[in-house]
Formats: C-alpha cells, sequence, structure tokens
C-alpha cells in the first residue's frame, strides 16, 4: 500500500510542504516584523442620549406623496367645486344653511316633543271623558274658534270635576273598607291592643260611645260627617287612612 501511495504523491513535493510546516509547529507565537501598525478599531461617537427607534422625541409626520406635478389654480378650484355622493352641499347654499343651523334644529325638536304630548292628552281626554257627545264639533273651530275653545274648556273643566269625584269616591271606598274591618274585629272580639293592620283602621272618636257599644254587644263606631252620608262626596276635601279630612291639592295636567 506505501508502495502504492508513492508511486502518485511526488517525494520533491512532500519534502517542501514539511519545510513549511515545521516553523510554524516548533515556534507558533512568532510574527514577522513590519513597518507598518495595525489598523486601530473603529469607535462610534457617543449620543447625547439614549432615543429608542419605537419611542422617538418627536411624531414624525408621514411624507405626503404626491403624484405628477403641481396642480394649477383652476385645478384646484375644480377640485373644490367637484361633487361626490352623500357629500355636504356647497357653502352659502340655502341646504347647507338649514343642515349647519344649530337653533333651527333645537326648534323643529322642541316643535316635535310639544305635539306628541300634546297629542298624547288629547286622545287620552277623548277616549276617557264620558262628556264627549256635548264637545263642540270639529267644523266649529275655523267659523268660530273663540266659541270652540270656550266651549271645550267647559266641557275639560266638568271632566276634571268628574275625574276628581272619581278619586274622592275610590278613596271613600278604602276608608269604608277599613272601618268595617276594624267593626269586625271588635265585634268578634280580635282586638287585643295591638295594631296588626299596620295602622289601617279606624280611630273612634270617644271612649264613652265604645264602651256603650260594647255593653249593647255591637261594636258601634261613630263615623265622620263624611261616612255618614256616602253620596255627598266633598270634592275639596278627602279622608285619609288615618281617620283624618285633607284637603286635596290642585295639580296641573295630573302632574305639578
Amino acid at each position: 500500500m506505501a508502495a502504492v501511495l508513492r508511486l502518485f504523491a511526488p517525494r520533491a513535493s512532500l519534502a517542501l510542504h514539511a519545510r513549511q510546516l515545521q516553523p510554524r509547529i516548533l515556534l507558533p507565537g512568532l510574527r514577522h516584523a513590519s513597518s507598518e501598525s495595525p489598523p486601530k478599531p473603529r469607535v462610534l461617537a457617543k449620543p447625547e442620549r439614549f432615543n429608542p427607534p419605537s419611542h422617538p422625541a418627536r411624531i414624525r409626520s408621514k411624507p405626503k406623496y404626491r403624484f405628477g406635478g403641481e396642480l394649477s389654480k383652476d385645478e384646484k378650484e375644480a377640485q373644490k367645486k367637484r361633487r361626490y355622493p352623500n357629500m355636504m352641499p356647497e357653502e352659502g347654499t340655502f341646504l347647507y344653511w338649514f343642515l349647519t343651523q344649530r337653533n333651527l334644529h333645537l326648534y323643529i325638536s322642541l316643535s316635535v316633543l310639544v305635539s306628541l304630548v300634546f297629542g298624547i292628552w288629547l286622545e287620552d281626554f277623548l277616549h276617557n271623558t264620558p262628556f264627549r257627545d256635548i264637545l263642540p264639533p270639529n267644523d266649529m273651530l275655523l267659523a268660530h274658534p273663540i266659541t270652540y275653545f270656550t266651549r271645550f274648556f267647559e266641557v275639560y273643566a266638568m271632566h276634571v270635576q268628574y275625574v276628581s269625584a272619581q278619586t274622592a269616591k275610590m278613596r271613600q271606598d278604602k276608608v269604608d273598607d277599613v272601618t268595617k274591618r276594624s267593626e269586625y274585629r271588635k265585634a268578634h272580639g280580635l282586638e287585643d291592643g295591638d295594631d296588626k293592620l299596620g295602622g289601617w283602621t279606624a280611630k273612634a272618636s270617644t271612649d264613652s260611645s265604645d264602651a256603650a257599644g260594647r255593653e249593647g254587644g255591637k261594636a258601634s263606631l261613630p263615623l265622620p260627617s263624611a261616612l255618614e252620608s256616602p253620596t255627598a262626596v266633598d270634592t275639596e276635601t278627602y279622608i285619609d287612612f288615618d281617620g283624618k279630612q285633607q284637603p286635596i291639592k290642585k295639580k296641573w295636567f295630573g302632574i305639578w
């Protein structure tokens, strides 16, 4: 095998290569002298402060790309007058003034709301009043407006009195119901001194009448004048659940 390798590798080239490797193996740190000094490393200048690229000191405006040359004055005016769908009308026109006038929009909004409230009140009045037959006809509004409104307000006053009477009657029925419950409890000996109805009991005016009623075997409770005659309903006052007479407070439109 060695003989075959010798045939392929010339002997002179192997000797030359051995002489070249000998100084590197024996003296690895030896360096040939040179007149040129080694190059100095490049040192970057120290910045004044650290500004990371993701947090710049100032917001950099995006560059404005312009395609083509500068527009002329006529082209700029034509660009301003160019119209597109769903754009605001031009300044100085009536439609532009109508869309940008705030006071006008406020007036329109309040007018719509007031008209809706008035319409609801009128429909409720015409639907619930029992005096609809005596209301003035609609054709009288243009022929005799003063007479129409005078008669209309008279009918409305009658409607208010009717509603007040119905409300007083409902309160009277509640007071009568509480009085009957109290009489029933006293007649069956259920009164033990504790107010089990939570204050919803009729109070006697005198102790003597209550004692006389118990001696007779029947619980009789003196009623106020408003309770003695249910038909005579006072529309100016009402009796609360404690048996006290309270004045009815006037309200505008049933609210104030």
